[in-house]
């Protein structure tokens, strides 16, 4: 799997990747191509990598030659096309020959920059040998043409032509004798830089990781991002939230509430009223679990995370894949995925929101406990949230709600989130909590309606 699979599937990792400051189309190109590592050591390596930037970033000595840098970063082009001409032994024209040179020169500065900062996990070829080929006359400037320099006959055709002008019969003979002696140099040029192609074509793929590195590590700064600790059975997070929402409360002058949760090698039952943020929990694990295996840090205050194969999310309204089936029949089959999954031996994280919630309550309430058993017998590491009561053996928390506040503000729509406490806390209670009535009542729903269920809750 690779980032760019994730970006409409996870809640917030467009928003993330959005965000990230990735200055060059290489860098773009790489960032989409991230793979989703699943070895403890593979995530350790990218994140130590990302914590060298953090760390340079945070010395404020720096700033200058990293601007600098940022300038260089930007002015890079993608070239690979042009790699696989000469990797394919083609003669490149001189359009492409000033697209190597360009690049070689900015590679020169970048590899020197990168070694001036003690930056070592990024590794550029040097590239000193590819600008002697293209910069006869060492002015490392950004222009590109057959130089004189590159034949005496070349140099000698050329005078001879400037003086030849009058009499347009030699005049055109000597212009194609340039012409021939100009191809000739492009193929000899064409053939020596295919000798260098590999150590190209690894500068392109380096600067283009220092890019995605450096804005990486300038996100993490920015939103307060933290390294998550690799484990291999447990996943905790403290302070954990999500970006995206945080940013769109914070233009309503909201905050958002951070939670601590634990999620064990088994599953987890969630309770909690309607907007009491069960949702934004699952969608916020789900994201930090899928930046942690891109090699990112992630939204919490501290995490220990356990890397997985898979991660199944079901969150909102089903994902409807298949076309004219109903929402609970594209939920049943993402469902089979994590089956699938299970009887294969697949570690996998299961985020499951309200499932079975758009069916009949008794059968709805058989299949959550089913889910429930089957994540049981299996030992899938899953959240589960649910209205449904839950009479059975499992670990369950509850989102605390409504709170009482000591002012004598009236609850609103606009303002209900300052009476929410989101945090989670265990509890052993087999029905969920009843708060639907006291929302429908904030939203103003018409009193008359609230009296009467009211009346049916009481029986």
């Amino acid at each position: 799997m690779r980032l760019r699979q994730t970006i409409q599937e996870i809640s917030g990792m467009k928003y993330m990747t959005d965000s990230l400051n990735v200055l060059s189309p290489i860098g773009k190109n790489y960032l989409f191509d991230l793979p989703f590592l699943t070895s403890k050591d593979e995530i350790e390596a990218v994140l130590n990598e990302t914590e060298a930037v953090v760390d340079l970033l945070n010395e404020n000595t720096r700033e200058n030659i990293l601007n600098l840098l940022y300038n260089k970063i930007m002015q890079l082009r993608d070239i690979s096309g042009t790699i696989r001409r000469l990797e394919s032994g083609i003669v490149l024209n001189d359009i492409e020959f000033f697209e190597i040179k360009h690049f070689a020169i900015l590679s020169e500065y970048i590899r020197e920059t990168i070694l001036n900062l003690s930056l070592s996990c990024i590794q550029i070829p040097d590239l000193t040998y590819v600008i002697q080929i293209l910069d006869p006359e060492n002015k490392r400037i950004s222009h590109f043409y057959i130089y004189d320099q590159y034949s005496v006959l070349l140099t000698d055709l050329r005078e001879r032509l400037k003086f030849s002008l009058q009499n347009e019969t030699v005049a055109e003979n000597l212009r194609f004798e340039t012409e021939l002696e100009e191809d000739r140099i492009r193929k000899e040029l064409s053939q020596k830089l295919s000798e260098h192609f590999l150590e190209i074509k690894q500068a392109l793929t380096e600067i283009a990781r220092l890019d995605v590195l450096l804005a990486k590590g300038i996100q993490a700064c920015a939103m307060n991002l933290s390294r998550p600790a690799i484990g291999l059975n447990e996943t905790a997070y403290s302070g954990l939230f999500h970006p995206e929402i945080k940013y769109l409360l914070s233009k309503q002058q909201k905050n958002f509430q951070p939670v601590d949760i634990s999620i064990p090698q088994s599953p987890t039952v969630i309770t909690g009223a309607n907007m009491s943020g069960k949702s934004v929990t699952l969608q916020s694990v789900a994201l930090a679990q899928m930046m942690a295996q891109f090699g990112f840090y992630v939204p919490a205050e501290s995490a220990i995370i356990a890397p997985v194969e898979e991660i199944v999310v079901s969150v909102g309204e089903a994902v409807n894949e298949f076309s004219g089936l109903s929402s609970f029949a594209a939920e049943m089959l993402r469902l089979n995925d994590m089956i699938e999954n299970a009887h294969n031996h697949v570690s996998q994280l299961v985020l499951i929101d309200e499932p079975a919630r758009t069916t009949n309550p008794k059968e709805g309430n058989a299949i959550v406990c089913g889910i429930v058993d089957f994540m049981k017998q299996y030992q899938v590491r899953s959240l589960i949230t649910t209205h449904y009561s839950m009479d059975m053996n499992c670990r369950k928390l509850r989102v605390k709600g409504f709170t009482p506040r000591g002012s004598n503000e009236k609850m609103t729509v606009q303002n209900i989130n300052n009476y929410i406490d989101y945090s989670l806390e265990e509890t052993n209670e087999t029905e969920v909590p009843q708060e639907a009535i006291k929302i429908a009542e904030i939203v103003g729903v018409d009193s008359e309606l609230i009296e009467y269920a009211k009346n049916y809750l009481k029986r």
